[in-house]
């Protein structure tokens, strides 16, 4: 980070070194002892200036157009020997260069409390959006299951149900949990996760979530055949033979690429009601 000299709006000066700065004319200056300044340069120039002007007199009256370049380089140097201002920008002795070196040093350390302050409060702030997002995540899901338990899914496949819906909610200000503005699929915006389940409760895509109660004919049509689809193994829960809602939104969730290649290869789609008979 490069240090300003002079700042016009107070502002703009990082906190890290606003007690470094003073307010000269209505702008804030660099305090650093030992620094000249720009008013110091500029009497510098001026007082030079002034040397050469006496020195130009001097050549009129000695009738400078008859007078040699020797002559002349003789008048201005005679000048500048007798010019000693208060402020010179390097004249050589050890006090100079210590007072810059110390000058040096001290923008020096500034610049570097200055990178090390902003790398802190980078690593910070990731850290803290990385928690907040964990947060968010944790509170969103609780409140889905919570809400999915209530509108009487099935607990076995709670978990899946909730992995392939929450990409339709967010948090709003006050933490609650609705849908999306934007979601589409024909999601309503603003909905409440109740609302959400009990109008997805009802369409045939989800509706393995929401087994029949228990009763004549219930569970009809699971066990017959077992052997259709029992040559892609047990290890593929989308399969017939190893159907199982559980490991499956298990396995969506810690391994996405391998699920829908599980799901390919058993020849079911995401959100499928059934195992392919």
């Amino acid at each position: 980070m490069t240090l300003q000299a002079v700042i016009e709006d107070k502002a703009q000066i990082p906190a890290a070194l606003a007690e470094h700065y003073v307010e000269v004319d209505g702008k804030f200056v660099l305090d650093v002892p030992g620094m000249k300044t720009q008013g110091d340069f500029d009497n510098y120039a001026e007082a030079l200036k002034k040397r050469f002007s006496d020195a130009g007199a001097d050549l009129a009256r000695k009738g400078g157009a008859s007078l040699s370049r020797d002559d002349i380089l003789e008048v201005v140097t005679g000048a500048l020997s007798k010019f000693k201002p208060s402020v010179e920008p390097g004249n050589g002795k050890a006090g100079d260069g210590q007072a810059s070196g110390d000058v040096a040093q001290r923008l020096h350390d500034l610049e570097r409390n200055v990178a090390s302050l902003t790398e802190e409060n980078k690593t910070l702030t990731e850290e803290r959006n990385s928690a907040l997002n964990q947060s968010k995540d944790t509170t969103m899901r609780n409140a889905l299951t919570e809400a999915a338990m209530k509108s009487g899914a099935d607990s076995a496949g709670v978990a899946n149900l909730v992995t392939l819906v929450q990409q339709n909610f967010e948090l709003t200000q006050d933490g609650s949990t609705v849908t999306k503005l934007d979601a589409g699929n024909g999601v309503s915006p603003n909905m409440k996760p109740a609302d959400y389940f009990a109008n997805i409760a009802r369409d045939p895509a989800f509706r393995m979530y929401w087994p029949p109660s228990k009763g004549a004919g219930a569970d009809q049509g699971d066990g017959a055949g077992g052997g259709a689809g029992g040559d892609l193994g047990a290890g593929n829960p989308w399969t017939k033979q190893g159907w199982n809602m559980t490991e499956q939104g298990k396995l969506y969730r810690e391994n996405k690429p391998e699920a829908e290649r599980m799901m390919q290869a058993a020849g079911v789609k995401l959100g499928a009601t059934a195992p392919v008979k």
